[in-house]
């Protein structure tokens, strides 16, 4: 694999709007003002150097930081990262999946004014009632920050730089194309032209553990291949990856379940084309040995392996039906809106058995 390439000019400055927030200042903010161990791709000598690592402290983040890089993968002008192991081809075996029609959605049922953790709410409706020929009806607007705890939905590859910015985005991109009109690179719409639809994969993690983990639990790559052997599924290159922990709307950013750092290595091993969980992914507060990695699922796989992550998901009906049917693959479809720029979209993935 090439090296990250790292523009020589970059500071946090760049940016064309003073947007120096980092994820984690802006969710402490109110913002008041504002079959087992199947691994599909073959080891290669990259993902071996990954392997034979774990990933225990900030410093092993920075030794294998190239190697788990996907800069330059599809090429210099790449705005899909992951995305690209999805193709019509994986489409078309997952849709073989589809057995019964059952259709399950993936994402929250809130309340777009009374649900908690929601940032920056705005409602109003409108009703109108004017005599024939004229129509009557309502009309509303909504609106709301997407990012946090609170709204399922998905990442955009513009949502987290290097630290500080320093190295750009993802594929290096500099963070000077982010303005106060969005994101001319890695907007959300790259997502929302094809829209993620594919093989979707539960490890039920709760299920396996008995039920659901404590807020604040951590969830390892073991955990993850028991998951696979207990439902004798393997996740693998194209898979959009639902990761159950159980507490769902009970994760919050002081207390969160997640992914130890070490899924890193494994996410890029398996080539996963999209990650989610029923929190958002990141482990919270963040474990001993990460004072600079902090929130490492969010701050490697968006701007180095440029993957998009799926936050907030609700994975209870899911997990049962998933029991009840004793499979625990599907077809997944979902489509991420073409707002040019944007940093996310709600969504609600859906299930197809």
């Amino acid at each position: 694999m090439a090296a990250i390439e790292r523009p020589n000019s970059m500071t946090p400055d760049d940016a064309s709007e003073p947007i120096s927030l980092s994820r984690r200042r802006f969710l402490e903010s109110s913002l008041a003002g504002l079959a087992a161990a199947i691994i599909s791709p073959a080891v290669t000598a990259e993902t071996a150097v990954v392997a034979t690592h774990r990933i225990t402290t900030d410093d092993d983040i920075e030794r294998l930081l190239q190697h788990l890089s996907n800069w330059g993968r599809w090429g210099k002008d790449d705005q899909l990262g992951t995305l690209n192991y999805v193709t019509p081809q994986t489409r078309l075996r997952a849709v073989a999946l589809i057995k019964t029609g059952q259709a399950i959605p993936l994402g929250r049922e809130i309340s777009p004014v009374n649900t908690k953790g929601l940032r920056q709410p705005k409602y109003e409706l409108h009703r109108y009632e004017d005599p024939p020929p004229e129509e009557a009806g309502c009309i509303d607007y909504i609106g709301m920050i997407y990012h946090g705890f609170a709204v399922t939905h998905l990442d955009a590859l513009c949502h987290i730089f290097t630290p500080e910015g320093k190295n750009g985005m993802y594929n290096g991109f500099p963070i000077s194309e982010v303005t106060a009109e969005g994101a001319n690179r890695l907007g959300i719409e790259h997502a929302g032209r094809h829209g993620i639809a594919g093989r979707g994969v539960l490890l039920d993690v709760a299920a396996l553990k008995g039920g659901p983990l404590a807020p604040g639990s951590v969830i390892t790559p073991d955990d993850l291949e028991a998951a696979e052997r207990a439902e004798a599924v393997a996740a693998g290159e194209g898979d959009i990856l639902f990761i159950r922990n159980g507490a769902g709307a009970a994760n919050t950013y002081e207390l969160g379940t997640g992914l130890h750092p070490d899924c890193l290595a494994w996410l890029h091993e398996r080539r996963i084309a999209v990650v989610s969980s029923d929190s958002d992914s990141d482990v919270h507060p963040p474990l001993p040995g990460f004072q600079r990695w902090s929130e490492p699922v969010h701050m490697i796989a968006i701007p180095y392996l440029g993957l998009p992550i799926l936050d907030n998901t609700d994975l209870e009906e899911i997990s049962r039906a998933c029991a009840a049917e004793r499979q625990w693959e599907f077809f997944v479809t979902a489509a991420p809106w073409r707002f040019r720029g944007a940093t996310s979209s709600p969504v609600n993935p859906l299930a197809i058995f």
